[in-house]
């Protein structure tokens, strides 16, 4: 098998720019961001949302954590772990059998069956952020759970 666990300094080097998921939704940040100026400039009863609005955008921009969940590249996928940040799982897409979006309390788990019937997992926050790049890249093996949606 040629997916495998590795340090994240040992990843090969691509020219490709790869499709990644965050922890921070930096466009929903910003595009709050935006509406709130907006409002601020309308002169109306909605200048104090708008206020509020830029203010949590903003501090929300700087001081949330962020860090990356899941990289999309043509041959293969990098799965982070949350635990060690200094290793990460590399699954290429030729190997995989089937995914799965579990819903959890705390956060949300993408599963990844092998070949070899091993599993991965990496914490998610959003099935439609990363179901799009999954069908795209491993097309017709979405596993449904039973509370799945269309998205």
């Amino acid at each position: 098998m040629k997916s495998q666990e590795i340090k994240i300094r040992n990843l090969p080097v691509s020219e490709i720019k790869p499709r990644s998921i965050r922890v921070k939704p930096v466009e929903i940040l910003v595009a709050l961001v935006a509406l709130g100026v907006y409002f601020i400039f309308q002169r109306s009863l909605l200048t104090s949302t708008g206020m509020v609005l830029v203010l949590l955008g903003i501090s929300c921009i700087i001081l949330m954590p962020d860090r990356t969940l899941v990289q999309f590249l043509p041959d293969y996928m990098i799965m982070y772990n949350s635990r060690d940040r200094e290793i990460c799982q590399m699954v290429y897409w030729d190997e995989v059998v089937s995914w799965q979006y579990e819903w959890h309390a705390m956060s949300d788990l993408l599963v990844v069956t092998l070949l070899d019937g091993s599993t991965q997992s990496v914490d998610m926050y959003s099935k439609r952020s990363v179901a799009k790049y999954m069908r795209q890249f491993a097309p017709n093996k979405e596993k449904k759970s039973s509370r799945s949606k269309e998205v």
